[in-house]
Formats: structure tokens, sequence, C-alpha cells
């Protein structure tokens, strides 16, 4: 995965600028500290190692929004290494990644800074953005972070491949100590606008156990009736 060297940053009165950003093997380095968060443009240009068939491609899916929860969730090492927590969500196939709301708690453990703890947001192909809630707070400690964007004023919004899969991966973009928890996600959640998340299984199974609940309830009231 590479990395572009321009970030979006947000500032008072949700006005949007664009920053400068290093990245490299050594503590990440900013040219100008934001007051929120940051997102990065991530291409991979070449296939991924996640990349299932989507079963539900072919049918039509209403859109709607996709909550991730990041409450719990540990932040490892780098990128794609064996201990970060990775998730996978069927979207609507091509489905635009756009609108991304955040609302996020974080806590380092020994001299882990804020700003290397990072999420990606991928397609199959490796391309999509990435977000580093803690951007600009190159210290250990605590803080919560929450903002929103619209990443095609910035020409960072991506759409999903035909088979609809995003790839969401925690990771570390400066890992401290390999093997080893460098920050904890605390609480808090991250919001997808419209892009038309498709449930799992389990999910319609209970959809299915609802709606026959509201049948029967319906008949008991025409036979009462």
């Amino acid at each position: 995965m590479s990395l572009n060297q321009w970030a979006v940053r947000t500032v008072a009165g949700a006005a949007m600028v664009l920053a400068s950003v290093a990245f490299g093997s050594a503590q990440a380095q900013t040219s100008v500290k934001p007051i929120t968060g940051t997102f990065a443009k991530a291409s991979g240009g070449g296939g991924s190692a996640f990349a299932p068939a989507n079963p539900n491609a072919a049918a039509p899916v209403p859109m709607s929004d996709l909550v991730i929860s990041a409450a719990g969730v540990a932040s490892f090492d780098g990128p794609a290494a064996p201990g970060n927590t990775v998730l996978t969500f069927n979207l609507a196939p091509g489905a635009l990644v756009d609108a991304i709301a955040y609302n996020l708690s974080l806590a380092t453990v020994g001299a882990s800074w804020l700003s290397e703890a990072t999420i990606s947001f991928l397609n199959s192909n490796g391309d999509g953005v990435v977000l580093t809630a803690g951007f600009g707070d190159d210290a250990p400690g605590t803080g919560t972070y929450a903002d929103s964007a619209l990443l095609s004023e910035f020409g960072l919004s991506f759409n999903v491949g035909a088979d609809g899969l995003l790839i969401v991966e925690f990771y570390e973009s400066f890992d401290d100590v390999e093997g080893a928890i460098d920050a904890n996600w605390t609480a808090g959640s991250v919001t997808l606008g419209n892009v038309g998340a498709i449930p799992e299984p389990g999910t319609y199974a209970l959809m299915g156990l609802g709606l026959l609940a509201v049948v029967g309830a319906a008949a008991r009231r025409r036979q009462q009736g």
C-alpha cells in the first residue's frame, strides 16, 4: 500500500483544507497540526489478498449507511501484519465511498503516539483511504475525536469493485513494538454514508423472523375482528 503526500484535515467551522504529510519509517512528522483528524489517499494498484467473491453481488441492494464499531479493537503493528484486526463488509457492487463520519476514543500503550493509530478503508484492489483520527497528536495518552468529511471534495472518494468488498484494517503507521498492542480504540464508530451494506445471512434470518411475527400478529387481528 502506498500513500500520497496529501491529506485532508478539518478546521473550526467545518472548513477543510489540505496539509502536507510525511510518511516514513521513523516517527511521523506533520508540517501542519490539524484540529481533528486526517484522511490520506491509499493506492494498492494491484489486487489484494482479501478478495473473495461476493455471493450477493447480483442481488439489488437498497442504499443505506454502514456503521463500523471500533470499540475494543486493538491497534497492533504495521499494515497487513498478522495480529491486526481486519474486517470485511459486503457493500452494493460498485458503491461509492464518499461521506464518512467518525466519533472515536483512543488510548495508547507505552510510548506509542496517538497519531500512529490508523484505520484503512480499501476495495479489493487495495485502493481507498486511511484515517488517522489523532493526526497531529504526536504524544502518548488518550483522546476523543469526532468529525465528518465528503471525500469527493478533495478527490479522495473511491468505489468498491463489482464484488462489493470493503476491507477495513486497524494498524499502526509506526510500530513501536512488533507483536504488541500499541493502542486501543476504547469506544466509538465510523459511519460510511449511503453505501448499501448487505446484511449478513444471520441478519436476514432475524429479519425473516421479525416479518413472520408481524404477519402472524396481523392474521390474529383479522381473526379476532
